[in-house]
C-alpha cells in the first residue's frame, strides 16, 4: 500500500484518540467492515459493518473508559498495512489504567478503509496479512 495509505490510518488513529468520531467515520468505506479480536466477548460475529458500525464500535470502546492507540509500527504489504499498536485506556467506574498490545490488518481503496482486522496476537495478525514469519 502506499504513503497516502499509511497517513490515512495515521488521521484515523488521532482522530479516534480525540474522540473525533465523524473523523473516524470519514475515513472509512461506507461498506467496511471492521473485525475485533476473537478474544473479545461482545464482538459481534459479523465484525462492525458500515459507518453506524463504526460509531458503535467507537462507542464501545469510549465507554470502557480513556481509550487510545499510538502507532508502534506501520508496515506496508501487498495491498494492506499492518500495524502494531501501544493501546491504553483507564477505566470509566474504576479508573485504573490498562494497556495492552493490538495488531491490525487494514486495507483501503479510492482513499477510504475497507476492511480492519485486529489481534491481540502478532502471529495470528501476519498469518491473516499474509506475512507469517
Amino acid at each position: 500500500m502506499t504513503e497516502e495509505n499509511v497517513e490515512l490510518v495515521r488521521r484515523l488513529l488521532a482522530a479516534f484518540n480525540s474522540g473525533d468520531v465523524e473523523a473516524v467515520v470519514a475515513a472509512f468505506d461506507e461498506e467496511c467492515v471492521l473485525e475485533e479480536p476473537r478474544e473479545m466477548p461482545d464482538r459481534p460475529t459479523k465484525g462492525f459493518r458500515g459507518h453506524d458500525g463504526i460509531r458503535e464500535w467507537m462507542a464501545n470502546l469510549l465507554a470502557i473508559g480513556e481509550v487510545s492507540f499510538e502507532p508502534r509500527d506501520i508496515t506496508p504489504g501487498q495491498g494492506l498495512l499492518f500495524m502494531e499498536l501501544d493501546s491504553r485506556g483507564r477505566g470509566a467506574a474504576s479508573g485504573a489504567p490498562f494497556e495492552w498490545t493490538t495488531y491490525g490488518v487494514v486495507r483501503a481503496r479510492g482513499g477510504k478503509i475497507t476492511r480492519v482486522q485486529v489481534f491481540l496476537d502478532r502471529s495470528d495478525a501476519l498469518e491473516a496479512a499474509g506475512l507469517a514469519e
